[in-house]
């Protein structure tokens, strides 16, 4: 279906909320798991089950009570029925019948946000396809968790921005460090002053190169639905090396490895810095990337320098992933197996005097989102559009910095270039025609 036949659609009362007429809605089951009565429980689609999706959030949704998966959508027919699969049998066991059958199995996106009884639906599709479908939901009414990055483009994240806030949605992105205790110590003790003024971040991340060799067309697998795979990414042959994990490496479907690691480590700096509604002044960088026609193009082996109007400077490198904050009386470096200061003693001396809510780490990232679904409060999620959008905005200006080679000059208000209008029109990148 493009465009056109979902206008169409539209037009006819098709996707009007409730309509019986467009599909069985997803939550009729006589399946229920134990816990929260069904209805208590927030009636959930996944969309987007290959890695992350299905091998990383599925099995926590399935298992958590706060939520019941009523729907999985893929354009994989395969990656979808072991999706399935495997989370059937998981609420099997835990309501100890022989099998499960709640589950409905969507290969269109579009026919979740026609079911008004789906409430909220968990992203971890591609990245060009993040914004698209979290807007589309939003527009449904549904709330929403949408993998990091945000976006592909600046401009895309500030319409999801935008459209969150008009239309009263909870939209968690799913840079989940914001909930995790290491890097929220972390960001309490640089933001309280701790290591004294905050003058500079080092940020490492790494950055793969992927596969250089050179490609050629390969026929389409008959599961896969390809042209929705791509959907608005401008229109190329399929490889099985530029598909599922390895989109990573495609700068027309991602960021690559700067927006994939920069959307947790950049963010952590970010956060440190106490500056998740700005960003930099200035940004300057380098980066290497295969010859074109490679299999993989993105940028990798990365110096980028960033300036914000305080005089704080930040630097990101290929490295091993982490952040270190430099002030005038100490240091602090943290990654997920921990943190560390200079001086030593500082995090024991001062961590019971941190105004730190430890509720800000119970349960994880998709927990603090369900609460924030049943309480209607956005303003206490970890990790807020906003907040997303800001951070995936560095990765993009990170980009356009190596792309363009030359000193860029940002204003983090109008979320433009100053007087420099080839990288003004680097922030939106356009759509295939038939997914404008």
């Amino acid at each position: 279906m493009n465009r056109r036949d979902f206008a169409k659609m539209t037009s006819m009362g098709v996707f009007a909320a409730g309509s019986p007429s467009f599909l069985t809605s997803l939550s009729a089951s006589t399946d229920a798991v134990p816990g929260k009565s069904p209805n208590d429980r927030i009636q959930l689609a996944l969309i987007g089950a290959n890695n992350q999706g299905g091998r990383v959030h599925l099995p926590s949704l399935v298992g958590d009570d706060n939520c019941q998966v009523v729907a999985i959508c893929d354009v994989d027919r395969k990656v979808q029925e072991d999706a399935i699969a495997k989370a059937s049998a998981q609420y099997a066991e835990q309501t100890g019948k022989a099998s499960y059958k709640g589950i409905k199995a969507v290969p269109d996106f579009r026919e979740v946000m026609a079911d008004d009884a789906v409430d909220a639906v968990v992203i971890a599709t591609p990245d060009h396809w993040h914004v698209p479908i979290a807007k589309a939901a939003v527009l449904a009414g549904k709330d929403v968790y949408v993998e990091k990055p945000l976006s592909l483009h600046i401009q895309e994240g500030r319409e999801l921005v935008e459209l969150a806030k008009k239309h009263g949605r909870i939209v968690q992105v799913g840079s989940q460090q914001r909930s995790d205790e290491r890097f929220v110590i972390a960001s309490e003790i640089v933001k309280n002053g701790l290591i004294g003024d905050l003058k500079h971040v080092e940020v490492a991340i790494s950055t793969r190169s992927g596969n250089a060799a050179p490609w050629e067309p390969e026929p389409i697998p008959p599961e896969l639905n390809f042209n929705m795979w791509l959907g608005p990414a401008p229109w190329s042959e399929y490889h099985a090396e530029r598909v599922h994990y390895n989109f990573r490496f495609v700068p027309e479907i991602s960021g690559g490895e700067i927006a994939n690691w920069g959307a947790h480590f950049l963010d952590t700096a970010q956060s440190g810095l106490g500056t998740d509604d700005t960003g930099p002044v200035l940004v300057r960088g380098m980066g290497e990337r295969n010859p074109v026609g490679s299999r993989h193009t993105s940028f990798f082996d990365i110096d980028v320098d960033f300036e914000y109007a305080n005089g704080v400077t930040m630097h990101l490198k290929t490295g091993k992933n982490g952040v270190t904050f430099f002030g005038t009386e100490g240091q602090l470096y943290v990654n997920r197996k921990g943190l560390t200061t200079t001086p030593k003693e500082l995090v024991r001396r001062h961590r019971d005097d941190l105004p730190i809510s430890m509720r800000h780490t119970k349960g994880g990232h998709l927990t603090n989102w369900f609460t924030c679904v049943r309480s209607r409060r956005a303003q206490d999620l970890h990790a807020g559009v906003e907040i997303g959008h800001r951070s995936a905005t560095l990765c993009h200006l990170a980009n356009i910095a190596i792309e363009l080679k030359r000193p860029l000059h940002w204003d983090p208000q109008r979320e433009s270039f100053i007087q420099d209008a080839h990288a003004n029109a680097l922030r939106n990148r356009p759509s295939r025609e038939d997914w404008a």
